[in-house]
């Protein structure tokens, strides 16, 4: 339990360490910079140079081609060195964030390797207006397999990101910017394209639903953004009604949609709505949630990642306890979901 955790101990110890990870990052990126543009302008210099200063003869063109030699074996070297150094890097992140989760949850297993399912994903509902994920790219940062029950809840870091996405193709400037500029300054290199960066898990409960039950935080439907964007389209073209259920407290945490309201109000009842109301009120984060066949599905934006959360979400304990509160919302959903 949440009890014999130390949030407070766990985020100073685990912050210290990626305080300086991240610092050394940022040194390498920086570097790197100036390494590919000192060697941008060397390689200009040694093959229009001579036309700035005098007319080049073949001794001044052989000691120009061993100029040029020599810098692309120089940027060779220090680029092996700083690819070897961020991977060195990522291997170090990727070791912290195994003992956070050992110190969260100690009966997880962490797989920094593992992938999305992308039929769990599609089936979900929560970021495609059908079952299918035409046209929608995904990329797995990571899984947790957290044992509930007889069952196993798979939680993963993923990033979401639309083929052919409009507003890159109109503004290639903005496109520039968070393919290049950003990543050197940002916390996480690989959320910078991507228009979801988050949790998403799913586990199996024991009893199936008819439809499909959706659960958003009430003010999403009001945001401007590819998320909000396909929650309108799932209601459109799947026909979600809004459910009004007889309690305000609930109703001001979250909006419920469903294509069959006799279920909806089956599985919310007034005990299940209470305990969902009594979680969520332990975490600020908006939460996202569906009920589908005999799976529960939820997912929770986090923009650095979650489970590899930046120097800032480490240095908060109130933020580390968010995350495990986050995940214990969905694993007591399952255990009591009748």
């Amino acid at each position: 339990m949440n009890t014999t955790i130390d949030f407070k101990q766990l985020s100073g110890k685990m912050n210290r360490e990626l305080t300086r990870i991240v610092r050394l990052r940022r040194v390498v990126r920086v570097l790197l910079v100036i390494v590919y543009s000192v060697t941008l302008l060397w390689f200009l210099f040694c093959l229009f140079g001579g036309y700035l200063l005098a007319s080049a003869d073949y001794a001044t063109n052989v000691q120009t081609s061993q100029y040029i030699l020599y810098g692309f074996l120089f940027f060779c070297v220090l680029h092996f060195a700083f690819m070897r150094g961020l991977q060195s890097l990522g291997e170090q992140e990727t070791a912290l964030m195994g003992r956070i989760i050992g110190g969260l949850f100690p009966e997880a297993r962490f797989n920094p390797a593992g992938t999305v399912n992308r039929e769990a994903l599609a089936a979900s509902r929560l970021f495609s207006e059908s079952t299918s994920l035409a046209g929608i790219d995904t990329t797995s940062y990571g899984r947790l397999e957290i044992p509930v029950g007889e069952r196993t809840m798979q939680v993963c870091d993923v990033g979401i990101t639309p083929q052919h996405d409009g507003e890159f193709a109109a503004n290639p400037l903005k496109t520039l910017y968070r393919a290049i500029v950003r990543p050197i300054f940002g916390a996480r290199v690989e959320s910078t394209m991507h228009t979801f960066r988050g949790m998403f898990g799913y586990c199996q409960v024991p009893r199936r639903f008819k439809g499909y039950v959706l659960l958003l935080p009430d003010h999403l439907e009001n945001r401007v953004g590819y998320l909000a964007q396909s929650i309108q389209r799932i209601r459109q073209k799947n026909g979600a009604k809004f459910v009004h259920l007889e309690d305000p407290e609930f109703e001001n945490l979250f909006a419920v949609y469903a294509d069959d309201e006799v279920e909806a109000r089956m599985v919310l009842t007034p005990a299940m709505m209470r305990r969902m109301t009594e979680l969520r009120k332990s975490f600020n984060r908006d939460l996202m949630i569906s009920f589908k066949d005999d799976t529960l599905y939820f997912a929770s934006e986090t923009p650095d990642g979650f489970l590899r959360p930046g120097r800032k979400s480490l240095g908060d304990e109130r933020l580390l306890e968010q995350f495990w509160h986050e995940i214990d919302f969905c694993r007591t959903i399952k255990t009591e979901m009748k």
